[in-house]
């Protein structure tokens, strides 16, 4: 009973250990986090501070993905999210904001053109719907080069400036994803309590 109780223990910890989950995000010095809109559009979401959602979580990369200054590799398991600055009409707003990721930071897509993000927003953008058209549909990554940056603090910290009329600036940020345990991984330890099991048996007949 007590190498059956001691397992299942074992067990419940790796199952715990094994779920993933999505990468937190906490915001400062003027930022925010929301919750994930169901479509992003041209003015949709708006606001006047930068703020961040999540988009999908522990996608693997069925091919090499296209971020600022390289690729990551396929087959990694990935989190995305996105930072935005989304104003209505053509209302002016400059902005800066610190987000803090709980898992490292391994690519961000913030060019001018947004291509990189377009390319990926059919898989990356998880339960977020992003519809082109207008103004959303030309321009979509940081356009301003005197006001808009996004700077590493640290490998799960950035700092973001971003000046806005139209269109809004989008920044994606793509974390390295909880990796659920391999199934055997599950199993060992009901094939080591099966075994001393058996040794016990063995020792009493």
């Amino acid at each position: 009973m007590k190498i059956l109780s001691r397992t299942a223990a074992a067990v419940a910890v790796l199952l715990a250990a094994g779920v993933s989950q999505a990468a937190t995000i906490t915001a400062s010095n003027g930022g925010s986090v929301i919750a994930s809109p169901a479509t992003v559009g041209e003015d949709d979401p708006t606001n006047r501070s930068i703020e961040a959602f999540n988009e999908i979580v522990g996608y693997t990369l069925l091919a090499d993905l296209a971020v600022d200054g390289g690729v990551i590799s396929a087959g990694t398991i990935v989190d995305s999210h996105m930072i935005f600055l989304n104003t209505a009409g053509s209302t002016d707003v400059t902005a800066t904001a610190t987000f803090s990721f709980s898992e490292r930071i391994i690519g961000i897509m913030s060019e001018t053109n947004g291509a990189n993000m377009f390319a990926s927003d059919s898989f990356l953008g998880g339960p977020v719907t992003y519809v082109a058209g207008g103004n959303y549909g030309s321009n979509r990554g940081l356009e301003n080069a005197a006001t808009d940056f996004v700077q590493f603090v640290d490998l799960f910290t950035i700092d973001v400036g971003m000046r806005v009329t139209e269109p809004g600036d989008w920044v994606r940020v793509v974390t390295v994803s909880a990796v659920p345990l391999p199934a055997g991984m599950l199993l060992l330890p009901t094939g080591l309590a099966g075994l001393a099991f058996m040794r016990r048996r063995r020792k009493a007949a």
